[in-house]
C-alpha cells in the first residue's frame, strides 16, 4: 500500500467520525429542546391551575389537607417508634427478672424518678402540704387522713387541712384537727387521702384551681390483687400515688402511669384511763378476744362469721374463762347482717355484740380492755385495727395474706393459714372474678386456744409486736418518710 492510498483512507475515516459527531450533537440538542418545552408547558399548566384554584378559593383548603397528611404520617411514625421502644424496654425488664429476681419489698423501696420541675413558688403556693380528705368522718379513710396529719405534725413541714365532707354516709363528728382546717390551699403540694373514684368529686367540689400549679399526690387504698378500672380516671389528676403497704403497691403499680410510693400509716393510739370493762358491761374475769369492723367495709371481706366459728371450735360452749367481743360500726346500713350474727351466737352467753356508736377514744379504750385481737379477714389494704392492737401490746391472730403481712410475722403475732379462692360473686367494689383468702378456722382456733393456755408465749409475741409497730410505724418515722420524699422532689 502506497503512502497516498493510506492518506486517503485516514481522511475518509476522519470525515465519517466528524459526521457522526455532528449528528450526535444534533440529537442532544433536539432532546434538550424537547425537555425545555415540556418544562415550560408544565409551568404554564401549573400557573393556570393555581389561577383557577385561587379564583375558586380552593388553594388554602388543598394546602391544609396536604399539611394534615404530613402531620399524620409523622405522628404515625412517632407512635410506632414509641411502641417499639416500650416493647424493647418491657423485654429487657423481663430478661433482667429472669436473671436476678427482685424480692417484693425491694421493688417497693426502689428509687422513684422525680418530676421534671417542682411547682413555682407564688401566692398560695409556698413549700408545704395541703392535706385533703374526710378529716372529720368516722370511717377508715377518715382515720387514715388523721394519722397522716399526726405524722406530718412531727416534722417541720408546714401544713393545712381541707375537709372534704361529700359522699360519706357516716358520722362527721371527729373534730380532732379542726384547728388546722382552712378554706383555701396555702401550699405547693396536695396530699389527697381519697381513692381515685373520689378525686373527680373532689375536683368538682374544690374546683380545678386546687390542682393547678401544685404537685398532687393521691393516697390510695385497695384490698385485692387487681386494681379496679373505676379508679383509673383518678390518675389524670395526680403526679404520683402513695400507698400504705407492699400489697397495695403491687396492685396499683400494674396499672399506674405515674410513680407509686409506699408510705405506711403512722400508728399512735390514745386511750382514756377512766374507761374500763364496766363501761361496756363486759366481765372482768374472762380472757376476751376482740374483733371490730365497719359494715360499710363489707361484712363478706371482714368475715366475722369465721371468727365466731373459730372461737366455738377453740372453747366449749359458755366457757366462763373466755369470751368474744364483736364491735360493729354503722350496722344501720345493713341490719340483716346483725340478725345473721345474732343467730350465730344465740345460746352463747360468752359472746358479746356491741353495735352502739362510740367515739374514737371509746373505741380505742375498748380495744385496750380486751386481751387479744382476732381478724380472719379475706383481704386487707393495711389492717389498721391489727396495727393498733399491736401498738397497745395485744397479741394478734390474723389471716396471713394481704396488707397486714408488712408488719406481721410468726415472731410478733399469730398469722393464720389460708387458701386463695375466687370471690365468686360481686360484693360492692369486690367483683366475682377477683381473688381473696379463705382463712383456715381450725388453725385459728388452735392459735386462740394456745394463747389462753400459754401465757409465756403470749407475752413474748405481744411484746415483739408492740416493738415492731412503735419502732417502725411511729408517726415520727412515717413523718420523716413523707418529708424525705417531698425533699427528693424539691418541694420542701
Amino acid at each position: 500500500m502506497t503512502i497516498m492510498t493510506l492518506a486517503i483512507k485516514v481522511r475518509k475515516k476522519k470525515r465519517s467520525l466528524a459526521a457522526a459527531d455532528r449528528s450526535g450533537k444534533k440529537l442532544k440538542r433536539k432532546l434538550r429542546l424537547r425537555r425545555k418545552k415540556h418544562r415550560i408547558k408544565t409551568r404554564l399548566k401549573g400557573k393556570l391551575k393555581l389561577r383557577r384554584l385561587k379564583r375558586k378559593g380552593k388553594l388554602k383548603v388543598r394546602r391544609k389537607i396536604r399539611m394534615k397528611r404530613k402531620k399524620g404520617l409523622r405522628r404515625r411514625k412517632w407512635k410506632l417508634s414509641r411502641k417499639h421502644r416500650r416493647f424493647k424496654k418491657k423485654r429487657l425488664k423481663a430478661r433482667r427478672k429472669k436473671r436476678s429476681p427482685v424480692p417484693p419489698q425491694a421493688a417497693v423501696v426502689e428509687a422513684v424518678p422525680p418530676p421534671a420541675a417542682p411547682p413555682s413558688v407564688g401566692p398560695g403556693n409556698a413549700p408545704g402540704i395541703n392535706l385533703i380528705g374526710f378529716i372529720r368522718a368516722e370511717i377508715g379513710l377518715g382515720e387514715s387522713a388523721r394519722l397522716a396529719a399526726r405524722a406530718i405534725q412531727t416534722t417541720d413541714v408546714p401544713f393545712g387541712i381541707l375537709d372534704f365532707p361529700l359522699n360519706v354516709a357516716s358520722r362527721m363528728d371527729d373534730t380532732t384537727w379542726a384547728h388546722k382546717e382552712t378554706q383555701h390551699p396555702a401550699y405547693n403540694t396536695n396530699i389527697l387521702h381519697m381513692n381515685g373514684d373520689s378525686l373527680l368529686h373532689a375536683q368538682m367540689h374544690f374546683g380545678q384551681e386546687l390542682f393547678q400549679g401544685r404537685y398532687n399526690i393521691g393516697f390510695w387504698h385497695w384490698e385485692l390483687p387487681d386494681f379496679p378500672d373505676e379508679n383509673l380516671p383518678g390518675f389524670d389528676l395526680v403526679n404520683e400515688v402513695w400507698v400504705p403497704t407492699s400489697f397495695v403497691h403491687e396492685s396499683v403499680s400494674k396499672k399506674s402511669p405515674v410513680p407509686v410510693v409506699r408510705i405506711p400509716h403512722g400508728i399512735e393510739v390514745e386511750v382514756s384511763p377512766d374507761i374500763n370493762r364496766d363501761t361496756f358491761g363486759l366481765p372482768s374475769n374472762q380472757f376476751l378476744f376482740y374483733m371490730m369492723y365497719d359494715v360499710q367495709s363489707h361484712t363478706a371481706r371482714k368475715n366475722p362469721q369465721a371468727v365466731i366459728e373459730a372461737f366455738k371450735l377453740a372453747f366449749e360452749m359458755n366457757n366462763p374463762n373466755v369470751g368474744l367481743v364483736l364491735k360493729i360500726n354503722n350496722m344501720s346500713f345493713q341490719p340483716s347482717d346483725l340478725e345473721g350474727l345474732r343467730e350465730l351466737v344465740s345460746g352463747h352467753s360468752n359472746i358479746y355484740i356491741i353495735d352502739r356508736i362510740l367515739s374514737r377514744v371509746e373505741v380505742n379504750s375498748l380495744l385496750q380492755c380486751t386481751d387479744c385481737f382476732v381478724s380472719l379477714h379475706r383481704s386487707e389494704g393495711f389492717g389498721l385495727g391489727l396495727a393498733e392492737a399491736m401498738y397497745l401490746g395485744k397479741p394478734v391472730v390474723a389471716t396471713n395474706w394481704s396488707g397486714n403481712t408488712d408488719f406481721m410475722n410468726p415472731t410478733n403475732s399469730c398469722p393464720v393459714n389460708y387458701q386463695l379462692v375466687q370471690v365468686g360473686q360481686d360484693w360492692g367494689p369486690y367483683k366475682a372474678y377477683q381473688t381473696w383468702a379463705e382463712p383456715d378456722v381450725h388453725h385459728a382456733a388452735q392459735l386462740m386456744h394456745n394463747l389462753v393456755n400459754n401465757p409465756e408465749w403470749r407475752h413474748s409475741i405481744a411484746a415483739n409486736g408492740q416493738q415492731t409497730i412503735r419502732n417502725e410505724y411511729s408517726p415520727q418515722v412515717v413523718g420523716q418518710m413523707v418529708k424525705e420524699r417531698l425533699r427528693s422532689l424539691g418541694l420542701v
